[in-house]
């Protein structure tokens, strides 16, 4: 009885975990961002905006991307939003949400991951998985991202 209980405990927990790290669409996580606050989540269809030397979106970037980045205060015809200062060694990274092109959210990476994950980019937007955890406050401290989905 107790290896049946034991069994079925790690089966559950199995799943659960497996279930924890499905990749949940960028537009469902857009529609209600604190609902996530604190948990570990994977998203896809998004894009990594690669970004050029002064900051801005490169050329050829989502239209959207245009009228301010993510964090922007004041800009015209941006709804006012916390700035986004990411902690020491880190960067903030420009992320499109292809099903949610409006939201704008602080996301950042380690410095030392962003340089590589610019490296695998090249010069162009590039889709992506990303994994990340973070606050909608404070921003989304991207752990891990898969390119090319």
């Amino acid at each position: 009885m107790k290896k049946l209980i034991l069994v079925s405990l790690l089966t559950i927990g199995m799943v659960a975990s497996s279930i924890a790290q499905m990749a949940i669409p960028g537009e469902i996580f857009t529609s209600n961002p604190e609902r996530f606050n604190g948990r570990k989540v994977t998203i896809k269809n998004v894009e990594v905006v690669k970004t050029d030397a002064h900051g801005g979106p490169s050329i050829g970037g989502p239209a959207s991307s245009l009228s301010g980045g993510p964090g922007t205060v004041g800009a015209p015809g941006a709804p006012a939003t916390h700035p986004c200062t990411p902690p020491r060694g880190f960067s903030e990274i420009s992320v499109f949400f292809k099903g949610a092109p409006d939201y704008k959210g602080c996301f950042f990476m380690a410095d030392n991951m962003k340089n590589q994950l610019y490296r695998e980019c090249g010069l162009e937007n590039t889709p992506a998985q990303l994994t990340f955890r973070g606050d909608s406050r404070t921003g989304y401290n991207v752990t891990f991202y898969r390119l090319g989905l």
